[in-house]
C-alpha cells in the first residue's frame, strides 16, 4: 500500500517548485538587462573611438613627418643603432613601395606587399634588364632592383607592422606618411619595412 503523502510536504514541493520557475524567470531577465547594458557600453565605446579617429584622420596629413614616422617604426624593432630616414630615393607605384636613404647610408624599402611579391618585381627588372642595350640599362638605371642584389632576399632585415600590433591609428598614419611620400596606400592595416645595407 501506497502511503500518502502528507500536505506540508506537497506545499512545500510545490513552493520550491514554484520559487525556482520565478528565480529562473528573473534570472533571465536580468541577463537581458546586463547584455542591453553591454550593448550600450560597446556601442558608447565605439562612438569614442570613431570621433578620436575622424579628428585624427582631419589632422594628421598636414602635420605628420614621413621620414620621423618610418624611422620610428623601424627602429622600434631594429637593435642597435637607430636609423633616420634623411631622403626619398624613389617611388615605385607598380608595388606600392618608397626607397628611402638613411644618414647611415643604409636603404629603407617600404611597401604594402610582402617580401616574395618584391622579389617576383626584382627578378622581372633583372630579366628585363638583360635584354636591354646599354644605353636602355644606363637609362633604366630608376628600376635597380628594389632589395638590392639579394636573389632570395638574405642579408635584408623585413620588419612587418600590423594595426593590431600597433597603436590605434597606425593605419591613418601610414595613409598619411604615404600620402606625403607620394603613394596613395588608403590607409592599411599592415606595412613592411625591409632594411637593406
Amino acid at each position: 500500500m501506497i502511503a500518502a503523502i502528507p500536505v506540508t510536504e506537497l506545499s512545500v514541493l510545490f513552493l520550491m517548485i514554484l520559487l525556482t520557475v520565478i528565480l529562473t524567470i528573473y534570472n533571465h531577465r536580468q541577463a537581458a538587462a546586463l547584455r542591453g547594458v553591454e550593448r550600450l557600453v560597446q556601442d558608447f565605446v565605439a562612438m569614442q573611438i570613431r570621433d578620436r579617429r575622424r579628428k585624427a584622420q582631419d589632422d594628421l596629413p598636414g602635420r605628420i613627418d614621413p621620414f620621423a614616422w618610418i624611422s620610428k617604426q623601424v627602429n622600434a624593432e631594429l637593435e642597435g643603432q637607430p636609423l633616420v630616414v634623411a631622403d626619398v630615393t624613389r617611388v615605385v607605384r607598380e608595388v606600392s613601395a618608397v626607397e628611402l636613404l638613411t644618414t647611415s647610408g643604409a636603404r629603407v624599402v617600404v611597401s604594402t606587399l610582402s617580401k616574395s611579391n618584391i622579389l617576383r618585381f626584382d627578378n622581372r627588372l633583372r630579366a628585363n634588364s638583360r635584354k636591354r642595350s646599354a644605353a636602355d640599362r644606363v637609362a633604366s638605371f630608376a628600376s635597380r632592383p628594389l632589395l638590392g642584389n639579394s636573389r632570395w632576399g638574405w642579408g635584408v632585415i623585413t620588419i612587418e607592422s600590423v594595426m593590431t600590433q600597433a597603436n590605434e591609428f597606425f593605419d591613418i598614419e601610414a595613409g598619411a606618411a604615404g600620402e606625403r611620400l607620394g603613394l596613395e596606400w588608403d590607409n592599411p592595416s599592415r606595412l613592411w619595412f625591409y632594411v637593406v645595407k
